[in-house]
């Protein structure tokens, strides 16, 4: 495994300075200010906002769209979920359970939100290596036809390798055709992208009528969220997460490209603790030597004895603040074109 110590550092990124994407206001206050924990691809310091008129949290200024090659280097953990798989670990309990339980999840959702559709046509936004879309491709309920969008050729490259016609390049420069998903799944996408109001006015563009979209983004309305709210929440990500939402900016932004909220979840996940974590032993001079030992985020999905631990503890700890307080900092929405 390649050690994320060994990524050159570059300051001097180029920075944009940019307005609130929702109601356009340049009125804005700090809200914290950090650097790259996560991968150390830069040593620049990054300030998030919240707009004084709406609301909305978001990075600015920030780098500018020629930078993305930067920001998302080779071993960026994504790229290789379905690396973390063997043939050996594919046969063991734990593989066969939790593999179980995601297509029982996107069996159950798929009916739910397009009873009618015995064959569907899906598009995978940031789909890296296909990970998400050879879990729906797997559906019992539904016969599934799998399309991706990714920046990445190292992601692209897998995707078509796992039998997926996938597209090279950011989703609001692909020409793609008017109305022609069921399905549109963007997990995690939507905080990294430059104009977040133009990304759901695309996808409500490629739907069909009735077409579903489905969206996860971390939820900065979240407890956790507040706690380490001074640069070390997790999901912050700098300098790759440009927009934070909760529930009523993401809503707002979508009903107002004319797509209609189906449904709202927080899903308990052990992702965002153990990026908190990292971030917390990262930016801890005394502690941050252990963040790649104790919290690595490349290999996190490998199955052995350390990560299977770690991801049962840190689901629990969600699964508890999501009894506490029915929210996480997972937060996913449903959208439907008229």
């Amino acid at each position: 495994m390649r050690n994320l110590a060994e990524n050159q550092v570059k300051s001097g990124l180029k920075m944009v300075d940019v307005n609130c994407n929702y109601c356009g206001s340049s009125s804005r206050s700090l809200v914290t200010a950090g650097t790259d924990l996560d991968y150390g691809i830069t040593d620049d310091v990054f300030n998030v906002c919240k707009c004084h008129d709406c609301g909305l949290v978001y990075m600015s200024p920030r780098p500018d769209i020629s930078e993305l090659p930067k920001l998302y280097p080779p071993h960026y953990a994504p790229y290789s979920v379905e690396d973390d798989y063997d043939a050996s670990s594919k046969q063991t309990f734990y593989y066969k359970l939790l593999y179980t339980s995601i297509r029982l999840f996107v069996d159950f959702w798929l009916e739910r939100l397009l009873p009618n559709k015995k064959s569907i046509s899906v598009l995978d936004i940031g789909c890296a290596d296909g990970h998400a879309l050879n879990c729906m491709r797997h559906s019992e309920k539904k016969k599934v036809e799998t399309f991706g969008v990714d920046i990445s050729e190292i992601g692209i490259e897998k995707a078509r390798a796992n039998g997926h016609t996938a597209y090279l390049g950011r989703f609001e420069d692909i020409d793609l055709p008017h109305a022609s998903f069921d399905l549109v799944y963007a997990g995690h996408v939507i905080e990294h992208v430059s104009d977040p109001a133009a990304f759901i006015a695309k996808i409500n563009d490629v739907l069909k009528p009735g077409g579903v979209c489905i969206l996860f983004t971390p939820n900065i309305g979240s407890i956790d969220a507040k706690i380490f709210q001074d640069r070390l929440w997790g999901p912050y990500c700098l300098p790759r997460h440009w927009y934070f939402f909760d529930r009523n900016s993401l809503e707002k932004l979508a009903t107002r490209a004319g797509l209609t909220v189906s449904a709202v979840a927080y899903i308990p996940t052990g992702s965002t603790w153990l990026y908190t974590m990292h971030s917390v032993f990262k930016g801890t001079p005394r502690l941050a030597h252990l963040a790649e030992k104790w919290f690595p985020l490349q290999g996190s999905m490998k199955i052995n004895a350390f990560n299977i631990v770690s991801n049962f503890i840190f689901t629990a700890m969600d699964l508890a603040v999501w009894c506490l307080t029915l929210q996480t900092s997972n937060m996913g929405i449903a959208l439907r074109k008229p």
